[in-house]
């Protein structure tokens, strides 16, 4: 949904007295979906006519995330993470890194201006399980007049329990693209014109693979070196483990939104569209979708989303990308 039409369902919402006590805001966490939510907290705080006015001393300090009812909570650093540290102080005995105030106990504080209160947690899908687990009971019981705002480019990666107890806003935007590097590599295997079957299929399934490895590879790199600029965490396997695999799931998930682009691109064109996403690639695309069948088009986009959802649920990639790619139809030429 467009910016504009999230805003004014907002305003209505606010306007018949049915907000929510918690939105879950998917979009650019520090883009599009943290203007909304400097809109939102605006909205209900400013209190001049026809608020927001976007002038007075309220809506410019929330607008440069200082207004004194509202806590933005961000991942540690480097680290990519949001802890439960973060969250709370913990028991006495713990050495807890993070100086107060804490996120939770901030929310059950009163308000210092009058008025609600807003907890922002920006790349709200970057929680530990601890940590979400310790919101949970907070949006099962929030204090009055106290708002959460989860906004997130992955909503699919929060519990689904912190999913149900949200109202849901989809903010609409540029698709996020695949980096050159590996966009580049992708497309010349998905170009070129090796006849189908098991053994075409394994060929790019051991393609796609050698792009994932590099991903990954990358992935390790980038959390090893933020990691060790970060004194306040303690670097263990444990959590490089958890890190790299959480960075190499954002880039494996564009790389099948690639993957899930070039088939909608097959499927538009053989439906007799015209808007496509790769139109660089229009001449390739356009030859391929005329060698396919209606009904082979569409079983493609649901392959390659069958293909996300399986590696989603840790299935192996060497098992599920030929398995999958296998019962591809790209359009490819027949000996």
């Amino acid at each position: 949904m467009l910016m504009e039409d999230v805003k004014a369902n907002f305003r209505h919402a606010v306007a018949s007295g049915r907000i929510s006590h918690a939105y879950l805001v998917s979009g650019p966490p520090a883009g599009a979906a943290a203007d909304f939510a400097v809109f939102a907290q605006q909205l209900l705080a400013c209190r001049a006519p026809g608020a927001p006015c976007g002038v007075c001393d309220t809506c410019r300090q929330i607008a440069s995330r200082i207004w004194c009812d509202a806590f933005w909570l961000y991942p540690a650093k480097k680290s990519r993470i949001i802890s439960v540290q973060q969250m709370r102080r913990g028991p006495p005995e713990s050495q807890n890194p993070f100086p107060e105030p804490y996120f939770l106990p901030w929310l059950g504080e009163s308000s210092l201006a009058g008025g609600w209160k807003f907890g922002v947690v920006v790349y709200a899908d970057r929680m530990q399980a601890e940590a979400a687990n310790a919101l949970l009971k907070t949006l099962e019981e929030p204090p009055p007049e106290t708002m959460l705002l989860l906004l997130t480019d992955a909503p699919q990666l929060l519990l689904p329990t912190i999913r149900s107890r949200c109202a849901a806003l989809s903010l609409t935007t540029p698709p996020p693209e695949l980096a050159e590097e590996y966009f580049a590599p992708l497309m010349e295997a998905l170009s070129e014109t090796n006849v189908g079957g098991p053994l075409a299929a394994s060929a790019i399934a051991a393609r796609i693979q050698a792009i994932l490895d590099a991903m990954k590879a990358e992935a390790e790199r980038t959390v090893k070196a933020d990691l060790a600029d970060d004194p306040a965490i303690d670097a263990d396997d444990d959590l490089v483990d958890a890190q790299v695999s959480a960075l190499y799931r954002e880039k494996r998930s564009l790389l099948l939104q690639t993957l899930l682009r070039w088939t909608r691109d097959l499927l538009v064109l053989r439906a007799g569209g015209d808007g496509i996403h790769y139109d660089a690639f229009r001449e390739t695309l356009s030859r391929r979708a005329a060698r396919l069948t209606l009904a082979e088009a569409l079983a493609n986009v649901d392959a390659v989303e069958e293909l996300a959802r399986q590696l989603e649920r840790s299935i192996p990639e060497s098992t599920s990308l030929p398995y999958w790619l296998d019962r591809l139809s790209l359009g490819v030429e027949k000996p």
